[in-house]
């Protein structure tokens, strides 16, 4: 009964995600020998599936697709060369994933024939399948592993002190500006598998861009993008042993640009630690850039769990004291976690080249580095926002368009060299030296609150 309930739950599960698969790859012969393993697999699985490929496929593209965590290869008399070529040829370009071979012990030249091939394990489909579901299950928990030398997508984190500073709009417009300009490199330059994905020949594409909206609530990106998406950062979290590079092309809320947003559902519970570094670990594997909007952070756990992690951390503030005075507060609760402030740089919003608290004394105040000055715009941005559209990128007459495609550019000279356009890597940011000898300092109600903090 126990067997039968977990079965009804998997089925039920495959009906919610009808692209859900187990991270593994079964390689089989096909006809009748290859549907008696499929069998047999599913029987192992409780009725779940793995991904399916025969030996005739391109079973290598298949691999760079999916990415499992262990392929499975069939061992029959019948296709005993086709298998000894493909655990050679796993052996040789994926050495980090796992391969195991399935056949009958009985047939003592197969088990030779795999065994020689390299394989870690081999799986008697005629033996008790109690110690096979449990050597299956450690393979599905198993974190997938990073091919040698593949590039692991920088995270570039967003935040502010408080509400209403405009990460999310800033988020949002990096994260769109960051695809149009990545995109352009597939397929030529695309990495950790993303060449073979995007010419698969089965409508996938690689992917770019992700922006992950972990500010609460949650929603404010996927409404500025008009991108609604029934699958959370929440549901990533709990299903992220299933979550492949294809589920992350298809369950993702999709952008018309191809950027994909995850975002955090309206009641969420905390997450473990682990499972939330496994989980950008993983999609780190998939995509090219993550940009993480943390908004106002409310959680500790949460910072404590993505910034020592992150690329680069942006602080966002504006030209008041009182945000000035809680930034100050967040920063010394960011170097509780620890994270070191050479990745924190500061962004000043809404700048207003009229107001007495100039850009540069904010950063001197707060002794970091200034990345960005951001022009006033929030009567252009209200315009386009309420009629459900963003700042198009390559609007040069834009102050906010022109602010946000230099931070773009910088990212991509940082993070992807070559990538840039002439014109904006040629456009310098202001950068920590550019404030270091900043004449002058602020007096006043400020500097007393300041040092009040510090002093705490």
């Amino acid at each position: 009964m126990e067997d039968l309930a977990e079965v009804t739950s998997l089925q039920e599960q495959d009906t919610v995600e009808l692209d859900a698969k187990v991270p593994l790859l079964l390689v089989h012969a096909g006809q009748s020998e290859g549907a008696l393993i499929q069998s047999w697999m599913r029987n192992i699985l409780k009725g779940a599936q793995p991904h399916l490929a025969q030996f005739q496929d391109a079973v290598a593209d298949v691999v760079q697709y999916h990415q499992p965590h262990a392929v499975l290869i069939q061992f029959d008399s019948g296709c005993i060369d086709a298998a000894v070529a493909l655990a050679a040829y796993l052996k040789l370009h994926h050495p980090q994933i796992p391969r195991l071979a399935i056949g009958r012990t009985r047939d003592p030249s197969c088990m030779l024939a795999a065994l020689r091939s390299g394989v870690l394990d081999f799986l008697d489909v005629d033996a008790p399948s109690a110690a096979t579901q449990q050597t299956i299950q450690q393979l599905i928990n198993r974190p997938p592993g990073a091919a040698p030398g593949a590039i692991q997508a920088p995270q570039t984190a967003i935040l502010s002190a408080r509400a209403g500073l405009g990460c999310s709009l800033l988020a949002a417009h990096l994260s769109w500006y960051l695809q149009t300009r990545l995109a352009r490199l597939a397929p030529s330059n695309a990495i950790s598998g993303d060449a073979s994905a995007a010419g698969h020949g089965s409508g996938t594409e690689a992917l770019a861009s992700l922006l992950i909206e972990l500010g609460t609530p949650g929603g404010d990106c996927a409404i500025y993008l008009n991108t609604p998406g029934e699958f959370s950062f929440t549901d990533a979290v709990s299903q992220q042993l299933r979550l492949d590079r294809r589920m992350a092309q298809t369950a993702l809320g999709r952008h018309e640009s191809g950027l994909r947003l995850l975002t955090q559902p309206s009641r969420s519970y905390p997450s473990a630690p682990t499972e939330v570094e496994a989980l950008l670990k993983r999609l780190s594997q998939y995509f090219r850039h993550i940009v993480l909007d943390l908004g106002a952070v409310e959680s500790p756990q949460l910072s404590k769990n993505v910034l020592p992690h992150a690329s680069e951390i942006w602080v966002v503030c504006d030209q008041s004291v009182a945000s000035v005075v809680w930034t100050a507060e967040l920063l010394q609760q960011i170097e509780q976690i620890p994270v070191t402030r050479d990745r924190i740089q500061l962004i000043v919003n809404r700048h207003d080249p009229r107001l007495e608290l100039s850009a540069e004394q904010v950063a001197r105040q707060l002794k970091l580095p200034l990345l960005a000055v951001i022009p006033e715009c929030r009567r252009e941005l209200s315009e386009v926002v309420n009629q459900g559209m963003l700042l198009a990128p390559g609007s040069k007459r834009e102050p906010y368009v022109h602010a946000v495609e230099k931070l773009a550019a910088h990212l991509l000279a940082a993070h992807h060299p070559g990538m840039g356009a002439p014109e904006a890597a040629s456009e310098k940011l202001l950068t920590g030296s550019a404030t270091a000898h900043i004449a002058g300092s602020i007096t006043g109600p400020i500097a007393r609150m300041l040092q009040r903090i510090r002093g705490h």
